[in-house]
């Protein structure tokens, strides 16, 4: 595969975020924390996973189904990190979520395996094999939402550390925009097969959508620095702004 500046730059955003993962990787092994573990195989996984799938077409074509199925597998590793962080950090008692986690995570390695023999890695619309995987974004999405709102009103009781309370509203807010920008690469992708434009990659490579990820990357990129890598001071201004408030 041939690399091409200055496009190519935003190669540094896996390599930034894998960096973060050997700090989680770090904080998992010192406190035998799963979530951690968890999130940082996540943010070293996908990012990866969204570089190789916008470059499949660089590679020699015999070559292509190969880049098509690491990049499947990369996004599947990181949608099965994502289902059992879910239901590890939200619904550790629920016998349904730990089905879900599981069974899930069994389903969409299943499905990723199962394309190779079928060959559906030999074109362009092994994209959509994903559609399982994205369900996991929605997940945690939607727990980290519903944590937020919960322990908010516990906040105003004093009965909540301020600080937990925004991790989860920054957990929401990274994940849901992650979220937003998998819903419009999908219908992106919809919208090319109806013109005969569809192409590896799919809706994520159209300029318009493409455009909206670049803002929505913002977002992103200070929620996931707030939510690990947030300085000291900034916790105290959110103790102290509770402090105020109450």
């Amino acid at each position: 595969m041939r690399l091409e500046f200055p496009a190519d730059f935003g190669l540094l955003v896996p390599v930034l975020l894998s960096l973060l993962s050997l700090r989680l990787f770090r904080a998992a092994h010192r406190t035998r924390g799963l979530p951690e573990l968890l999130v940082g195989l996540y943010f070293l996984l996908v990012p990866f996973g969204i570089s190789l799938s916008l470059r499949v077409g660089r590679f020699d074509p015999g070559a292509a189904w190969m880049a098509r199925a690491g990049a499947n597998l990369l996004f599947t590793c990181g949608g099965v990190a994502l289902l059992l962080f879910a239901w590890s950090v939200f619904r550790p008692d629920a016998r349904w979520a730990r089905r879900l986690a599981w069974g899930g995570s069994a389903a969409v390695l299943a499905i990723w395996a199962l394309a190779i023999p079928l060959g559906i890695y030999a074109t362009g619309l092994s994209l959509f094999l994903l559609l399982p995987v994205y369900a996991s974004y929605i997940w945690v999405f939607v727990e980290s939402l519903r944590y937020y709102l919960m322990l908010r009103r516990r906040q105003r009781l004093g009965l909540a550390d301020p600080v937990l309370v925004n991790r989860f509203l920054l957990f929401a807010i990274w994940t849901g925009s992650v979220g937003v920008i998998t819903l419009l690469g999908f219908a992106g992708s919809l919208a090319q097969l109806a013109r005969g434009t569809f192409h590896d990659g799919g809706g994520l490579g159209d300029p318009v959508i493409l455009l909206i990820t670049r803002a929505l990357a913002v977002p992103i990129a200070v929620s996931i620095f707030l939510t690990f890598l947030a300085p000291a001071r900034y916790h105290a201004w959110l103790r102290a702004k509770a402090s105020a408030a109450s």
